[in-house]
């Protein structure tokens, strides 16, 4: 008898656009996901905490231990070419933020903010906004940050030195106004807001509402001294870590499905998030995961979804997912028996994914692109058997 997994069938269900998984369920994958590149525990985790300290000034900042890593920003307030807002070098490594459309060629414009041109956040316009990401080996020691502000803020000071304006960018008809620099992971930056009318920085907390006192008072974290055991939200390599009220794009639908199992796609804030559930039932095995989002010229995710415990055991069956590039259009799986399989993308919110299973006595030994013509693109055997990994076809 066949193994039910290792027959693929046409999609259930495709959708987009308005239609998207509930908070609680992203944040459900969220919590679920297996980080397989090695992450900065909690050194990487800022949050809008140590994004913003408060409007208000609320005491000297310590004198820093390193020198703080130089911003550049683009002349007259607007983002550059790429709509990139803010770059420079941090040891050696070059960075850029920019703000982007994410969507593959022809298709709806999905703005996000990127770094270094992949690993994006699909944020909208969101004043209060912030978030920080870090790329592990790709710049080693350094995490990166944006925040988006509200008209009445002008700059944004970094502990107490460097005075970094707001830059204006336009993606996908939406107006951003976004303030980006690079930080050390040892140590928690000290932010302070700049209105843009006299007599600011305010030197004590006022009392005032909410909407005229911009952000709210907030504590710095001790990310420093915090041992990645006590982390509350461990930061992963290309995952950004958003804070404040996130507006972001969502978009849903069912990649591929077989008799008893599927694999489903919510994309978010969060990342691309997968769900590889075995039968439609409340108590049915089921695994998600999360990883980076790309952009169409960026290093494609390969999620690995087991359904064996412990991870690594052969006893359960494998869902895999990658977003590929558009000129993809098909992804031949090769596994352990000899056997093939021969995935075609399919289109979700105008970003081109690829996903199947295999049963629980086969391991995946290859990927190989093929585009139009059924020309190799490019292969990689270097696979995960749970969590994720990155590739550049």
């Amino acid at each position: 008898m066949s193994d039910p997994f290792d027959e693929l069938a046409a999609p259930d269900v495709i959708s987009s656009g308005g239609e998207g998984f509930s908070a609680f369920a992203a944040s459900r994958w969220r919590g679920r996901s297996i980080r397989l590149r090695r992450a900065v525990a909690a050194a990487g985790c800022l949050g809008l905490a140590g994004i913003i300290a408060a409007v208000t000034v609320l005491a000297s900042p310590t004198a820093p231990q390193e020198p703080i890593l130089p911003v550049t920003v683009p002349a007259g307030g607007t983002a550059g070419p790429g709509g990139v807002f803010a770059s420079g070098i941090a040891d050696g490594h070059a960075w850029r933020l920019a703000v982007q459309d994410i969507a593959d060629p022809g298709y709806r414009c999905i703005p996000a903010i990127t770094i270094n041109g992949t690993d994006a956040d699909p944020v909208y316009p969101d004043p209060g906004n912030g978030a920080d990401v870090a790329l592990g080996s790709a710049v080693p020691g350094i995490g990166f940050a944006f925040v988006q502000v509200p008209a009445y803020i002008e700059r944004l000071v970094l502990d107490g030195q460097e005075s970094l304006p707001v830059t204006t960018a336009t993606v996908c008809g939406l107006r951003y106004r976004v303030v980006g620099f690079a930080y050390r992971l040892t140590r928690s930056p000290w932010i302070t807001a700049v209105r843009a009318r006299p007599g600011w920085p305010k030197l004590r907390t006022t009392t005032g509402n909410v909407a005229s006192d911009w952000p709210m008072v907030y504590q710095l974290p001790l990310i420093s001294t915090t041992p990645p055991a006590m982390a509350m939200a461990p930061q992963t390599d290309g995952m950004w870590n958003n804070v404040g009220s996130t507006s972001a794009e969502t978009a849903s639908g069912v990649l591929a499905s077989g008799r008893i199992w599927s694999i489903r796609l919510l994309l978010g804030a969060g990342g691309d998030c997968y769900e590889f559930s075995a039968a439609d039932a409340p108590d049915s095995p089921q695994m998600g995961a999360c990883g980076p989002v790309s952009t169409p010229d960026g290093p494609e995710t390969i999620v690995a979804l087991p359904l064996a415990y412990p991870p690594g055991a052969d006893n359960g069956a494998t869902g895999y997912a990658v977003q590929v590039s558009p000129v993809t259009a098909h992804l031949r799986a090769t596994l352990s028996d000899g056997s093939t399989q021969l995935v075609t993308p399919l289109v979700v919110d105008g970003r081109k994914y690829a996903a199947f299973a295999i049963g629980t006595s086969l391991r995946l030994k290859r990927l190989t692109w093929l585009d139009a013509a059924g020309k190799e693109i490019a292969t990689t055997t270097a696979l995960p058997r749970f969590g994720y990994t990155q590739f550049q076809p």
